[in-house]
């Protein structure tokens, strides 16, 4: 359980530097805008169609808009995906240790008889 909390302390770190490098590196900065362009157009249209208003032509965002929202979303999922594996790891580790007891103890019954 310690290991897990350290490495959800520094997953933090790493999703602050996720957002500094997406300004800096081209490649990574082309990605952050595909997805922030994605998640607006997806975000606009369900606002849109749940309002009752007609679809229409959705304005892309601006690039350092873009850059911010996608670098924001990418460290976030980073953050979700490291907490998730963490608890489906200490899921198993526990559905794992909870066999290996029962194993035993059916064993411990098996000698007894």
């Amino acid at each position: 359980k310690i290991g897990a909390l350290i490495i959800r302390t520094v997953a933090k770190p790493l999703a602050t530097s996720l957002k500094a490098q997406a300004v800096q590196h081209p490649t990574f900065k082309r990605a952050c805008i595909g997805v922030a362009q994605a998640y607006h157009r997806i975000e606009e249209n369900l606002k849109m169609k749940f309002l009752g208003y007609k679809v229409e032509t959705i304005r892309p965002l601006n690039e350092a808009r873009a850059v911010e929202l996608g670098s924001s979303f990418l460290a976030e999922f980073f953050i979700f995906g490291v907490a998730g594996s963490l608890v489906a790891y200490e899921a198993i580790r526990s559905s794992n240790k909870s066999n290996q007891r029962n194993k035993q103890l059916d064993s411990d019954i098996a000698q007894l008889q």
